[in-house]
């Protein structure tokens, strides 16, 4: 019941999701006069195409741990910068101060989450640490680039607790990897809990690179935050990247539990470039976190939870590369403690991969 119940809540998200669009353009507009603010009509040539991609992270990356965030998955979908199909700019007038002027692409993605204690071998896991959670969830992104800055929503509706499907998940893996400790706990997991999260993104970026010697470099800062009773939190931070050939970023490199669509896999193309690219990069980010539903528990159900840090720093050392329309990158992921008796630093490795057309 739990595996009907969590892809049809996240079929259902979706079909609302994209259905949008659709029922804003069926509303009969009030005005016909033309508007001097819009972004210039679709005919323009459109400077990037669309993006797939997919990316795993997993802890066996950072020693083999089986422990905290453990595991996430996430295929998605950017649209190329001219998207013919109907706006979504609903979403995107949530922020006013997005401005009309700048590209806008749009994105969809379906991922999972996977939390664990540090010990999954016990069958009455340790109330003081770490519950088992999972998140499956489904997003809708609207991105929109101007020269020096990018601001990005994501609006994520998911399932946490057993329709998730993590317990299924790790067991399946665990199953089949030689070795692999097998997970006892999950019965004491979150319960069922329909979520939702609002991210907004906002990132300060140079036009283009500065040269050093034979290499090319740039600083982003940037701010971000999220509401929802999955995740509320704010933070700010800064990535560094040193390369060749760099395109500019869009968005932050840096992860989050809201697990970020790459976004700079889709960046505008310009003036032509050499097919191959590369960069090697640092991200950092402190937060001030207000409700994480994975430390904090179920909103209206007794659950198990622990005492959560509200201050936390992300750090995430990684390297890209690109040759003509693939791209794969590697990053390393510390984050620290979250909870109160929490036994060491999350440590994860992710591996992403993209296909532009």
């Amino acid at each position: 019941m739990a595996v009907r119940a969590g892809w049809s809540v996240i079929a259902a998200l979706s079909f609302g999701l994209a259905a949008g669009p659709v029922l804003a353009q069926s509303a009969p507009e009030a005005d016909n006069a033309p508007n001097t603010d819009a972004v210039p009509p679709a005919e323009t040539t459109p400077r990037s195409g669309p993006s797939i991609g997919a990316w795993v992270d997993n802890d066996l990356f950072g020693g083999g741990t089986d422990r905290y965030y453990t595991n996430g998955v996430q295929f998605y979908y950017v649209s190329g910068d001219r998207p013919t199909y109907g706006n979504i700019d609903w979403l995107a007038n949530l922020v006013p101060w997005i401005g009309e002027h700048g590209v806008r692409r749009y994105g969809i993605a379906f991922g999972q989450n996977m939390y664990t204690p540090s010990d999954i071998t016990k069958p009455i896991p340790d109330p003081t640490d770490r519950p088992y959670a999972g998140w499956l969830y489904g997003r809708l992104s609207v991105i929109s680039e101007e020269t020096r800055q990018v601001d990005r929503i994501d609006l994520d509706l998911g399932m946490v607790g057993p329709a998730s499907l993590a317990e299924q998940t790790q067991k399946a893996v665990h199953r089949i990897v030689p070795g692999a400790r097998w997970p006892e706990g999950w019965d004491y997991q979150l319960k069922n809990e329909p979520g939702i999260i609002l991210s907004y993104e906002h990132v300060w970026r140079a036009e283009r690179p500065a040269r050093i010697g034979p290499f090319e470099a740039d600083i982003s800062p940037h701010v971000a935050g999220s509401v929802g009773n999955v995740l509320t939190f704010g933070g700010a931070g800064v990535t560094m990247r040193l390369g060749g050939n760099m395109a500019p970023p869009v968005g932050a490199l840096i992860l989050r539990p809201t697990a970020s669509i790459p976004y700079q896999d889709s960046v505008a193309a310009g003036a032509p470039r050499p097919p191959f690219s590369w960069y090697v990069y640092a991200g950092a980010e402190g937060r001030a976190v207000a409700r994480n539903i994975f430390l904090d528990g179920n909103s209206f159900r007794d659950s198990r939870s622990v005492d959560k840090h509200n201050f936390v720093a992300a750090f995430q050392l990684g390297v890209a590369l690109r040759y003509g329309p693939f791209g794969i990158s590697y990053a390393q992921n510390f984050l620290s403690p979250e909870f109160e008796g929490q036994k060491s630093y999350t440590n994860y490795g992710s591996i992403r991969a993209s296909y532009r057309f």
